[in-house]
């Protein structure tokens, strides 16, 4: 599902599909990252296998609108495409009142 760029703002959760390649030694997984274009290590779930998708989500730092592109917070910083966003969860926000000088 494609998510509106404009909706997704700093701080809220999101959600990608991610495949494991390779499980590690270590009780990691190598996965591949649509529209990211390096494997990433990530802890891995128990009885995964190579082929398996998992979900990873993390929190937003950075949008750009220009690009249409994401970057999250999910173990370090990854950049995505906003179309390989499979899940999004605003956080909510207070209302305030604005902050710009408006004519009387």
């Amino acid at each position: 599902m494609a998510w509106e760029i404009t909706d997704i703002n700093v701080g809220d959760e999101v959600a990608i599909t991610v495949t494991v390649l390779k499980l590690l030694d270590d009780g990691r997984a190598s996965v591949s990252i649509p529209s990211y274009g390096f494997p990433r290590s990530i802890p891995a779930p128990k009885k995964a296998k190579p082929g398996d998708e998992l979900q990873l989500t993390g929190e937003v730092t950075r949008v750009d609108e220009q690009d249409r592109t994401v970057t999250m917070k999910a173990g370090g910083l990854i950049t995505i495409d906003v179309d390989a966003i499979t899940d999004w969860t605003p956080v909510p926000r207070k209302k305030m009142a604005s902050l710009r000088d408006e004519p009387d």
